[in-house]
């Protein structure tokens, strides 16, 4: 697809995706085709790599993008399982349709152009890069040290702010142990949970 090849060039989606308008006129020059790629287990984009669904995506385990890999999928993505990228440098998901999944920690780049939907905990950290989407629904959303630019956000709890304002409250409402008594966390930890297909909320 034409416009996955000129979006690949970018440095940043921010002027492609960062207001409803925007987002709109990026999502009307998408002609996502008619076919969906069904991956029956874990789908990993390895370190660097691109990859590219010019129609919908069914990933029936986790979801797993490495440093510098990106994932762009012209359709919806249905992930059975989590979606996490735990790590310190530049990764892109982009979805032209509606995103499903149980859960997501992600530090790199999100642009979604549907619906955006995750049946427990949407954890987005550092201000490094952005999530650019409409809506987004989840029992928990946390924007940790990040300005997400998300036009409507559904969910029992919203925490945005640095570790140390946001920690006491993650203590309350995460499962007892991945939130210590100073209101530190290992997002290492918490990837490794979200590869078993272990909870995050009680």
């Amino acid at each position: 697809m034409k416009l996955f090849e000129t979006l690949l060039q970018e440095s940043s989606l921010h002027d492609h995706a960062g207001s409803a308008s925007n987002r709109a006129a990026l999502k009307a020059k998408l002609t996502p085709s008619d076919t969906v790629k069904q991956v029956a287990e874990d789908l990993k984009v390895s370190e660097g790599e691109d990859l590219r669904f010019d129609g919908g995506l069914v990933v029936k385990g986790n979801l797993v993008i490495e440093d510098q890999g990106r994932l762009l999928v012209a359709g919806d993505l249905v992930v059975e399982g989590n979606i996490i990228h735990e790590g310190f440098d530049y990764s892109l998901l982009f979805v032209g349709g509606s995103l499903a999944a149980d859960n997501l920690l992600f530090h790199g780049e999100l642009v979604v152009l549907g619906g955006f939907t995750l049946k427990g905990v949407a954890w987005t950290y550092y201000s490094d890069y952005s999530t650019y989407a409409d809506t987004l629904s989840a029992r928990l959303v946390v924007a940790d040290d990040r300005e997400d630019a998300i036009g409507k956000v559904s969910a029992d709890h919203h925490l945005v702010g640095h570790s140390s304002q946001i920690g006491p409250k993650l203590r309350e409402l995460l499962e007892k142990g991945l939130v210590d008594e100073e209101g530190k966390w290992s997002y290492t930890t918490l990837a490794n949970k979200l590869l078993k297909k272990e909870a995050l909320l009680p």
